[in-house]
């Protein structure tokens, strides 16, 4: 199986993101309700102000950096990577990953939870390590640009 192009593992990744943003703005839209039968069937302790605020303003961050890795997938669907929107695109999804992990971090004082603790971890590494292949693909782009003009 192709990894780039038409018909390859990253258009299929790009149509399950495509799912994925479309569930999340659902998702987001439904949230109180959601919420509400959570926290009544499974967890009556939760207190559901502070998990409902953290949900929201994480959300938005969260749908945003699916979007970005669709924009970015796609460039992959059209075999073009090399371009400096990708690494705007990542810089995106490394200031929303770590907006999520500053939320959790101040979420921590009204939910105490080991989910609190796994989540920070996950968005500091996802901020970190998205933010390093930024620069990486920018000097890759930087390179194949140099290349294209002395060819």
């Amino acid at each position: 199986m192709k990894v780039t192009g038409k018909r390859s593992l990253s258009d299929f990744i790009c149509l399950m993101l495509k799912i994925i943003f479309v569930m999340g703005i659902l998702i987001y839209i439904t949230l109180p309700f959601l919420l509400s039968k959570y926290v009544e069937i499974f967890n009556p302790v939760l207190n559901y102000t502070a998990a409902l605020i953290m949900l929201y303003t994480s959300g938005i961050p969260a749908l945003i950096i699916v979007y970005k890795f669709i924009k970015l997938f796609e460039s992959l669907t059209e075999d073009n990577p090399f371009v400096m929107e990708n690494v705007k695109h990542l810089k995106v999804v490394s200031v929303c990953s770590f907006i999520i992990s500053i939320i959790y971090i101040i979420g921590i004082f009204f939910i105490v939870s080991i989910f609190e603790i796994i989540t920070i971890a996950i968005f500091i590494i996802a901020w970190l390590g998205t933010y390093v292949l930024a620069e990486l693909l920018k000097k890759a782009t930087e390179y194949k640009q140099e290349n294209d003009l002395t060819i």
